[in-house]
């Protein structure tokens, strides 16, 4: 899986291909879910002991809480982004 930000426009490419806002929210929280999994790393680096006396879950559970959290800061953000690129596209498309 590629990680790479380009947005190719949807059309041409099968009955399975991603919008690009689909695309662009799909990427932003596979961001985010790395982001929450880099902490528990961290944390299990640092604090080992205090990660041992905790059920596995709270791992996936801090994990998730962490890219809930990121999403939900940064969802305005990722709006913004979207709209500007999809202005783009028709500032381009008119030009043409």
């Amino acid at each position: 899986m590629s990680n790479d930000l380009t947005v190719t426009p949807a059309g041409g490419g099968g009955p399975y291909e991603e919008s690009p806002e689909r695309r662009a929210r799909r990427l932003f929280d596979e961001m985010a879910r790395n982001i929450g999994r880099e902490a528990v790393n961290h944390l299990k680096a640092m604090y080992p002991a205090a990660l041992a006396a905790v059920p596995k879950t709270a791992e996936l559970s801090l994990t998730n809480r962490i890219r809930n959290d990121v999403n939900w800061r940064m969802r305005p953000m990722l709006v913004a982004m979207i709209a500007m690129h999809k202005e783009w596209d028709e500032e381009l498309a008119s030009d043409e």
